[in-house]
């Protein structure tokens, strides 16, 4: 598992960043899903926070005591250190880390962000079985991930859990129908990655996402080649180089604090 031990990991540069960008997985993912989406930003001098969600990276038992607030929160939390040393921080996540991004995106002021593989719906049967299998099956098997190619499943076999809780999953599906409502209200630049062969979150949930989200400048991929986790599958060189320009757009046009004219400060 890739974890930091500074608060951000380009502290490597010794001068002032003014772009960051938060890096969020996915339910049971870990800082490991988003590490070489990690790795590229840095090099192109982006403070770069690749988060662990509260209840991820030790035991599956964990994430019994915690639910989308705690994750949301802990988002909030992670954007605003952030802010205190960047002057524009994007905000990139993953399936759940997709819709917490949407979520805080709604209420926070944000350069802009990417949403991969995000849910809205799910697929219709789920959430009535899920409310049922708690009772019965508090975990479910997880064999592996959702990816289509082998060489990643034997890459990151490590890093995948092996059981799947439903509580969590359920307070995450309880939340999606005021995530819609909340779209219209995201007006930051936003990136939104779907793709077809996703057997977790339909490809549909995204077109959707693209539709409700009220941001003007709004850009929808679909992916052809990949399963749910996109960033370890055939595709995620695009997704790496799609990521990177639109953070990197926007970032052009942020000046420093310090530098703001008289003008731009009273506009």
């Amino acid at each position: 598992m890739t974890t930091s031990q500074t608060p951000y990991s380009s502290q490597k540069h010794s001068t002032r960043t003014l772009t960051g960008a938060l890096l969020v997985h996915g339910l049971n993912g870990s800082a490991s899903d988003m590490a070489e989406l990690q790795s590229i930003l840095e090099d192109r001098g982006i403070v770069t926070k690749n988060m662990i969600l509260p209840g991820h990276g030790q035991r599956v038992r964990d994430l019994f005591a915690v639910g989308w607030d705690d994750w949301a929160q802990a988002v909030r939390d992670e954007l605003n250190l952030l802010k205190e040393h960047c002057d524009m921080v994007f905000l990139v996540g993953h399936s759940l880390g997709g819709a917490l991004a949407l979520h805080i995106a709604a209420h926070e002021e944000i350069g802009g962000v990417v949403s991969m593989c995000a849910p809205l719906y799910f697929h219709p049967w789920l959430k009535p079985a899920i409310s049922v299998a708690k009772y019965i099956l508090p975990f479910l098997p997880n064999v592996r991930e959702d990816v289509r190619d082998p060489q990643a499943h034997r890459r990151d076999k490590r890093d995948v859990y092996r059981w799947m809780p439903m509580r969590p999953v359920e307070s995450m599906m309880r939340y999606l129908p005021q995530l819609r409502a909340e779209l219209p209200r995201v007006t930051a630049p936003a990136l939104i990655i779907t793709s077809i062969h996703d057997h977790v979150v339909p490809a549909r949930d995204g077109r959707e996402i693209y539709r409700l989200i009220g941001s003007h400048e709004k850009h929808l991929v679909t992916l052809h080649h990949s399963y749910h986790v996109i960033m370890k599958d055939h595709d995620r060189e695009e997704v790496f180089d799609k990521t990177l320009a639109f953070v990197l757009r926007h970032a052009r046009n942020t000046q420093p604090r310090g530098n703001q004219s008289t003008a731009d400060q009273t506009a």
